[in-house]
């Protein structure tokens, strides 16, 4: 064989490694983390968010169309309220379980806001001091979670 032929054949087993390699690449795409909650944003039909107990807002997904309770407006700002949604989606960082009596250790009694998805209520507690996450509580598991959505639940009207 000569070497023309020799440096051809292996140039094409490495074009196939490299190509098989890209491949099994774009098939994984799974996070390493949990999120914290199993609600895909699809799945949501009702949002309310509180503020140290008091609802701030109430909004329903009728039909295609969220809408403002109780007056029933539609929401307008379509994005935000997608963001909101992904917050059911993200990923937590760390998590263990939380007992009642340590909930003010991580500024979680009362919670200043709290954000319900459906039937399923997710409390922010404050920043962690060493990694700079927030704390979230939902049910008796306490997740930490990046802060960059958490700032969506502050605005007054969507």
């Amino acid at each position: 064989m000569s070497p023309v032929i020799r440096a051809n054949v292996w140039l094409s087993g490495l074009i196939l490694l490299l190509a098989g390699a890209a491949w099994w690449c774009q098939q994984d795409h799974r996070s390493p983390y949990e999120t914290v909650t199993n609600l895909a944003p699809e799945q949501i039909t009702l949002v309310r968010i509180l503020r140290e107990g008091q609802l701030l807002q109430h909004l329903e997904k009728q039909g295609q169309e969220w809408k403002r309770l109780p007056s029933g407006t539609p929401i307008k700002d379509r994005e935000w309220l997608d963001k909101v949604l992904h917050i059911a989606e993200l990923p937590s960082l760390h998590h263990f379980p939380v007992n009642e009596s340590r909930l003010s250790d991580f500024g979680l009694k009362p919670p200043r806001y709290t954000l319900v998805l459906n039937d399923q209520s997710l409390e922010l507690g404050m920043l962690d001091p060493a990694s700079g996450l927030r704390y979230l509580r939902v049910g008796p598991t306490l997740h930490l979670i990046t802060d960059s959505y958490t700032h969506l639940l502050y605005r007054k009207k969507p």
